[in-house]
């Protein structure tokens, strides 16, 4: 709150030297914007809406003028192919886009599948766009998984380091160099 009056504080232009503006704030007692993705009931995935955009350049049924400007400037980095929907990277890397049952299956292969290594959420996110796989909530879904995993909050406190150094050979000596 006091970085947002420092920012309106500064913006005022006082015209007389003994002059003090009079500032009003306002406050909501309910938050302005919640940005929370849900799935779409009846099945729907959460691209549901920019794949039909692409498809027809219709707009969703109810949508606000600021609704439309968002979905067109959203359906921008994604391109549709046939029926899948791909998402254009910063780098113009095309990742697939994936709905919830497909995430978690991706998730599970990933996290604990014959190449899972059971890393963590970061880098389990990480080694999905790398395989070239996409949806909105990549890195908190795999956080929770890995927080879910069994075997990880087992083993999570073993420290795996060996005892003693792994390389015993001798290090040379001033005295071995002259011998």
């Amino acid at each position: 709150m006091a970085d947002a009056l420092a920012t309106l504080a500064s913006m005022i232009m006082v015209r007389l030297w003994n002059e003090v503006p009079n500032i009003t704030v306002m406050r909501l007692d309910r938050p302005a914007h919640v940005f929370a993705v849900v799935e779409v009931k009846d099945d729907k995935p959460w691209y549901y809406d920019i794949k039909c955009f692409l498809q027809s350049q219709i707009y969703p049924p109810g949508a606000f003028v600021k609704d439309r400007k968002t979905l067109r400037r959203l359906s921008g980095s994604f391109y549709l192919n046939g029926d899948v929907l791909y998402k254009r990277n910063f780098d113009m890397v095309l990742l697939r886009c994936v709905d919830r049952h497909e995430a978690d299956l991706l998730m599970t292969e990933a996290h604990e599948g014959s190449f899972g290594t059971h890393s963590n959420g970061h880098a389990m996110a990480k080694k999905m766009l790398r395989a070239s796989y996409y949806w909105l909530t990549m890195e908190s879904d795999c956080c929770k998984y890995v927080k879910k995993c069994h075997k990880c909050q087992i083993y999570a406190d073993k420290i795996h380091i060996p005892q003693t150094l792994l390389n015993s050979r001798k290090r040379p000596t001033v005295t071995d160099s002259f011998s």
